[in-house]
């Protein structure tokens, strides 16, 4: 439940990791639904490669924690993936919650006005040939919607190469823990604007070797105010939360 005694927060500030998933059952309908209602003006979600060549909203590499099963989703195919309960492991009342594909999600932002928009968290094997399909299929289906607003993140460099060759335009960011020695010359190679860094374990200093460098900070996975007004603070332009309803959220966007 938001504050009103706290800060109000600007809706692009606020990013609900994997939809709201301290209360819903993670990467969900009901947990992106719930959201939108909160005022995020982002959301976070996991996409991965399944062995058809489609793309489905899914964290783990395997089954077993959020469904029946112990397979490597890159192994199942989305007939195999579909009929998935993920949403009992969270609560019997959501036994309905089915995975979505990629472009499911895609089509439930722009059915509505002010949807949230979409960073895209890309989940790869690793080999390089594995990452290049996934950036070949998530760049078909970000072409095929021109009002499609997103992110594309990952920590697999291999990943976003490929993604900045096929969409020179597309924003993109890298993800690490803490900000990588090597960082800024991958990013000014690749033109990657955005690094997403463990809030947990940001410092003074690497903040400010992002932002004055021009590259747009974020920070997962936040689920204290108090830890979030610090890292604003920083200069942290984005927080990602699993409770983005504990944050007092401006209807208005910018």
């Amino acid at each position: 439940m938001a504050d009103s005694s706290l800060m109000t927060w600007r809706a692009e500030q606020i990013c609900a990791h994997r939809g709201a998933s301290a209360h819903y059952p993670e990467n969900t309908a009901i947990a992106f639904d719930a959201a939108a209602h909160s005022g995020a003006g982002w959301i976070e979600t996991d996409v991965q490669l399944l062995s058809d060549g489609e793309l489905v909203v899914f964290h783990d590499e395997t089954l077993g924690r959020t469904a029946a099963g112990s397979a490597p989703i890159s192994s199942l195919s989305w007939s195999d993936v579909a009929c998935l309960d993920i949403g009992s492991w969270k609560h019997q009342r959501f036994c309905s919650e089915r995975p979505m594909t990629c472009k499911q999600l895609i089509q439930w932002q722009l059915d509505e006005q002010d949807r949230p928009g979409i960073i895209w968290e890309a989940k790869c094997p690793s080999d390089g040939v594995a990452a290049t399909a996934t950036a070949a299929a998530l760049a078909e289906r970000i072409s095929a919607y021109s009002t499609h607003r997103c992110i594309v993140s990952s920590f697999d460099r291999t990943f976003l190469q490929a993604m900045r060759a096929l969409l020179p335009q597309q924003p993109l960011a890298l993800i690490a823990e803490v900000l990588p020695s090597d960082w800024l010359g991958f990013c000014e190679q690749y033109d990657i604007a955005g690094v997403h860094l463990d809030g947990e374990q940001l410092d003074e200093c690497a903040a400010q070797s992002v932002i004055e460098r021009h590259r747009q900070l974020r920070c997962y996975t936040i689920n204290t105010v108090p830890l979030a007004k610090k890292l604003v603070q920083m200069g942290v332009e984005m927080v990602m939360t699993d409770r983005p309803d504990d944050f007092s959220v401006s209807l208005e966007r910018i």
